[in-house]
């Protein structure tokens, strides 16, 4: 390794190189940017329909934008089809000014959390390595890798030879075993990370198993002040 661990920790020691490495998680914006993207689609659905039946006739097509009735789906005697026609008009309605809230709370919030995330991590935050097994795990209906981070107390050549041990071990598998340490990785709730003794006894209990993060090989690790309150941060580093 050319970089240490250690040294981007020092990189990452004032609030403005944190900052343009590492980003908090930016909830209110994802929330944000998904109801603009459904309020989109209601809207072009509302239009396609409207417009179909109006023949493009753009007067007719705005006198009845807000009507839930003038929207007509295969099958829209069920209840199901009653629910998506109001959703298709109404919910932009609701969804766009929500959107607007939420950037708002987004971009005036960013700097105090950017400053909040760069105090937990000089308080109790270090730089891991990070490093993928081979293992993934089911997210939903995707697949996510597992990855392995470092931890300071480990030296690095130790958590590369457990990781690269563990690997090995991995490719030992069939399929049917693979799925099995899988599943128990999952039901140990390894999304959310916790201990890589989960995943095997061998592994140093102060290594961290948890889902990947990012195309990054380091990443900062913030644990909750409290144990067993709060989550894990898990942040890539943009180097």
């Amino acid at each position: 390794m050319t970089t240490t661990t250690a040294e981007i920790h020092q990189q990452l020691s004032t609030p403005e190189a944190f900052a343009k490495a590492v980003s908090p998680k930016r909830t209110a914006y994802g929330f944000a940017i998904t109801a603009l993207v459904l309020s989109a689609i209601g809207l072009a659905m509302n239009l396609f329909q409207l417009g179909s039946a109006s023949d493009w006739r753009w007067r007719l097509m705005f006198r009845y934008f807000f009507d839930a009735q003038a929207i007509e789906f295969t099958g829209s005697s069920s209840g199901r089809a009653e629910v998506w026609r109001f959703l298709y008009v109404w919910g932009p309605v609701v969804l766009i000014p929500l959107a607007v809230v939420l950037l708002i709370v987004h971009f005036s919030t960013r700097r105090s959390a950017g400053a909040a995330l760069f105090a937990d991590f000089q308080a109790r935050g270090w730089v891991a390595w990070q490093l993928l097994p081979g293992l993934t795990v089911r997210n939903g209906n995707s697949t996510v890798g597992v990855a392995l981070l470092s931890h300071p107390s480990i030296p690095l050549p130790e958590f590369e030879a457990a990781v690269r041990r563990y690997a090995d071990h991995l490719a030992t598998l069939d399929k049917k075993s693979l799925k099995a340490v899988s599943a128990a990785a999952l039901k140990a709730k390894v999304l959310n990370g916790v201990s890589a003794t989960v995943l095997s006894p061998e592994l140093p209990a102060a290594m961290l198993a948890t889902q990947v993060v990012g195309n990054v090989p380091y990443v900062i690790v913030v644990p909750p002040l409290v144990a067993g309150r709060g989550s894990l941060q898990v942040l890539p580093i943009k180097l």
